[in-house]
């Protein structure tokens, strides 16, 4: 398998919240992880070229390093390959790829059709082109089968194509409505869709995660693994280990790692006057226009929100939040931040870990001491926006 290092560029800041837990590869990007992708590409790509070529490209790659916002395909292994020894990779003013001992005299070499992920909304934007892209690459990776009645659910109607529903080993669907006329249903593995759920794709449901009863999905919708989701879901990408379980809305939203949305909380994706939503951007620290009608919540990891929480059009909150209140969440809440309505404090670090050590613990993840460095980092860096936001 090839190994793969990645470094990270300064527009990185653009796709806050989702800053250095997501990084290095570690991003997800429709089923897998951006490392996870490089190198299902690498071995797609490696059975169809000359192995001559194939080595190239991988001793190419072992010598350097690839720009971690950059989505793999299969046109880009393609141009991998052309590179010369000592040579680097760029899209515009964006720095691809680049050698770990590159070569003075070399000029760089130009892939303009390269896919950057560049805001958080690009998430829920490409979800459905991402899901139909990777299907392939679904399929194989969790040997998947078509759906089968006598299988999967008796008491399931599968509404279009019934070969457009991807079942994974110990994937279960109970008396719901699949609907794969717009695109592909994949259900991961030991993954749940419970009694009386509808859905229609393009929609994923990672390992071992639960669509509880009654649920509403409308794709393009992505829901990683582990997660627990209820309610109603619209164009969202959920990246992991995160619980939507009870009823409340979520439309064109992208919420992070070990997040909780409290019962009945809502979402507002669309403006009252239907027009451009305006989201906080990190790297200029002011409101900025998304060219987007549609948007609505962006969580960063470990934030979680009581019961009827209520989120405006185009809010972004921070990591490690903690939100209460009866007013709408401001449009930008800052990382550790702690309140809501007109009450806000800091979320005291030590509090952070203490709750973060026992929710991965229910899902057999411990937290290490590594994670509390790195985490005491972004809680040192994000300081100066709570003393404004206060």
């Amino acid at each position: 398998m090839m190994q793969c290092t990645f470094f990270s560029d300064t527009h990185w800041n653009q796709l806050y919240p989702f800053t250095f837990p997501h990084q290095k590869g570690h991003m997800r990007w429709g089923a897998f992880t951006l490392e996870h992708l490089w190198k299902e590409i690498a071995s797609s790509a490696s059975s169809s070229m000359e192995q001559e070529n194939a080595q190239y490209v991988q001793q190419i790659v072992a010598h350097g390093a690839v720009n971690d916002r950059w989505v793999p395909d299969l046109a880009a292994w393609t141009t991998l390959s052309k590179l010369k020894s000592g040579q680097s990779l760029t899209c515009g003013e964006v720095v691809l790829f680049q050698p770990l001992e590159p070569d003075g005299r070399m000029d760089s070499m130009e892939f303009r059709e390269a896919h950057l992920i560049a805001r958080p909304t690009d998430f829920f934007i490409d979800c459905g082109k991402t899901l139909k892209s990777q299907a392939s690459l679904i399929q194989t990776h969790w040997k998947t089968e078509s759906w089968n009645a006598a299988l999967h659910g008796t008491h399931t109607t599968v509404i279009g194509d019934t070969a457009q529903v991807f079942m994974a080993p110990g994937a279960r669907v109970i008396a719901s409505t699949l609907n794969t006329e717009d695109g592909p249903i994949f259900i991961g593995p030991n993954a749940e869709i419970q009694e009386g759920s509808h859905i229609r794709g393009p929609f994923l449901l990672d390992e071992k995660s639960v669509l509880k009863m009654g649920s509403r999905v409308y794709g393009a919708t992505a829901i990683g693994p582990h997660c627990r989701i209820g309610g109603e879901v619209s164009n969202s990408v959920l990246l992991g280990y995160s619980n939507k379980g009870h009823d409340g809305f979520l439309g064109n939203s992208v919420i992070g790692h070990w997040c909780n949305l409290g019962a009945d909380s809502n979402t507002s994706n669309l403006k009252n006057n239907y027009s451009d939503v305006r989201l906080w951007d990190a790297a200029s620290s002011s409101m900025q226009p998304t060219g987007l009608q549609f948007c609505g919540l962006i969580m960063g990891d470990h934030s979680k929100c009581a019961i009827n929480t209520m989120f405006n059009t185009g809010t972004i909150v921070g990591n490690g939040c903690v939100l209460v209140g009866h007013s709408f969440v401001p449009k930008h809440v800052p990382s550790f931040s702690w309140g809501g309505d007109e009450s806000w404090s800091e979320h005291q670090f030590e509090r952070f870990v203490e709750t973060a050590t026992m929710v991965m613990e229910r899902r057999q993840h411990t937290w290490k001491d590594e994670d509390t460095k790195r985490w005491m980092l972004e809680f040192q860096n994000s300081s100066f926006l709570r003393k404004e936001f206060k």
